[in-house]
């Protein structure tokens, strides 16, 4: 009897237990509301909405991808002019700097179309894919060469540049003349200095070494290929003087001393009015004396097979006819490798003329490259 008794309890308590528990107990929480989150419901005129979304974003990129990197290119570039009247709406250094900047991260468009075969020339011994590029005083502390020499400039010239850090004249210095659609800029050598440059140009000269390592095994031997230091692209950098330097030919020196091994050719600038005293050297007696310190300093340094960098002057667009007959009696007698100017028209011939005729090379400051 007590067994039974027993058992009987025992049953009555495990039947207790599952009633009160969550597993027995669960039907009789209906009276709580229901936390869970409920999936909403999505009109037809939705559902439809999102699956052509879709649908045009997968079959778009399943166009572009079919879509040659030229013709791509060529649309990317068209894109761009939308931006264009945002930039007209800032102040016209501000959009300078952020031009700079966005090509300096990449975020402009990369020209991969080929230069025609016709377009291609060779200069003191460097092959130009096309003989258009980019003037001194847009990247003046060399931040974006490889982004700009992606645009599908032949060559880029960085500066111009001086050896100690300076902010140039006040603000503000550039302004616009929209009815002409062109630019005036009075900025006075403002950059980072020698230090900054040569820090910039040789990570990006070393960049471009170990390219061209791990490239080297996989392109052809009889392919020509265009470009020189800097990439794809020649390279040109633009030596000044700092505005209080008393002595204008160390400082050219101390350019050609620190940043002449990363320059395809080198530029010294003595055209710039907003630096005073500048274009006193000029003058035949003044720039004999220049040019021969600057050519010695380049001469006395160490350089491979391919020698040292091509040495051009750059002069003032508004010079004289005796101030030109100088210039070209310099240019002669001390074999400058070329001139560069800010003239649009047709290079003075009538007073370089004998330059020309002896081989020289002009630039000019819309930078057409010419081999003559």
């Amino acid at each position: 009897m007590a067994a039974r008794a027993s058992r009987r309890l025992f049953g009555d308590l495990l039947h207790r237990r599952l009633n009160s528990s969550r597993y027995g107990g669960y039907r009789h929480c209906s009276s709580v509301p229901d936390s869970s989150p409920k999936i909403p419901h999505f009109s037809k005129r939705g559902r439809l909405l999102t699956g052509a979304t879709l649908g045009l974003v997968i079959g778009g990129g399943a166009y572009v991808s079919t879509v040659d990197e030229a013709t791509f290119c060529g649309w990317l570039f068209s894109a761009t002019k939308l931006v264009n009247p945002f930039f007209a709406l800032l102040d016209a250094e501000v959009a300078h700097r952020l031009a700079v900047s966005a090509a300096a991260h990449g975020w402009v468009p990369k020209e991969k179309r080929p230069d025609a075969p016709i377009l291609g020339l060779e200069v003191w011994g460097r092959k130009f894919s096309n003989p258009l590029g980019l003037a001194a005083g847009f990247d003046k502390n060399a931040e974006a060469v490889e982004g700009l020499l992606g645009l599908g400039f032949g060559f880029v010239e960085v500066g111009s540049v001086t050896p100690v850090p300076q902010e140039g004249n006040p603000k503000p210095r550039i302004f616009r003349l929209r009815q002409e659609g062109a630019i005036i800029n009075r900025c006075g050598f403002n950059g980072e200095g020698i230090v900054a440059v040569a820090k910039r140009l040789g990570a990006q000269h070393g960049k471009r070494k170990l390219d061209e390592t791990s490239s080297s095994s996989s392109s052809s031997s009889e392919e020509t290929k265009h470009g020189g230091k800097a990439g794809p692209g020649i390279l040109g950098v633009n030596l000044g003087k700092n505005k209080t330097s008393e002595d204008a030919a160390a400082d050219y020196v101390q350019g050609v001393h620190t940043l002449s091994q990363y320059a395809d050719y080198l530029v010294i600038n003595v055209s710039s009015p907003n630096t005073p005293g500048l274009r006193m050297l000029q003058g035949r007696k003044q720039l004999k004396d220049l040019v021969k310190k600057v050519q010695a300093a380049r001469d006395e340094m160490q350089w491979g097979e391919e020698g040292p960098p091509p040495l051009l002057i750059k002069i003032a667009p508004d010079l004289s006819k005796e101030d030109l007959e100088d210039i070209a009696a310099v240019a002669l007698a001390l074999r400058l490798d070329g001139l560069v100017t800010f003239s649009l028209s047709p290079f003075p011939v009538d007073y370089l003329g004998l330059a020309w005729e002896e081989g020289m090379v002009a630039t000019y400051e819309l930078h057409m490259i010419r081999g003559l």
